[in-house]
């Protein structure tokens, strides 16, 4: 996973094949632009290293652990352990603090004019809704 996602910073605008949990392809999409310019998401400096990816946000954490999420479905507990996973989150942050973090993240990604993720009252599970997309899905969307 981690040389994935040097890979998919590497080129932030441009859409991303990760590999999920259960092996299958998953696809996020590019940062969003504004005015041909990447910009940048409020950070959660606190949990974020410092020498992550310019455009590496809260928000970007949050998204690549859903997308991974074996089947596309999971607890937001799931989604910390995979957002441990990444490289540029700091080590030693404790359990409440990320899922504070991957909380709010969540609810952000939620609540965008095409989520990424919807949040299952009955089952309390988070379902990433992009799974079935394809690069090609999102070249026109990063602008």
């Amino acid at each position: 996973f981690r040389r994935e996602e040097a890979l998919r910073y590497t080129q932030p605008n441009k859409a991303f094949s990760y590999t999920a949990v259960d092996g299958k392809k998953v696809v996020v999409a590019p940062l969003k632009k504004r005015g041909g310019k990447l910009f940048k998401r409020i950070c959660h400096y606190d949990i974020l290293k410092r020498n992550k990816p310019p455009f590496f946000t809260l928000h970007c954490l949050v998204r690549d652990a859903a997308a991974r999420l074996p089947g596309g479905v999971g607890t937001r507990d799931d989604v910390c352990v995979l957002a441990r996973d990444s490289q540029f989150i700091v080590e030693d942050i404790s359990d409440s603090q990320l899922r504070k973090a991957v909380k709010g993240g969540l609810d952000r990604l939620h609540y965008e004019d095409d989520p990424c993720v919807k949040y299952e009252k009955e089952r309390h599970q988070w379902t990433y809704l992009h799974g079935d997309r394809k690069v090609e899905d999102f070249e026109d969307d990063s602008t």
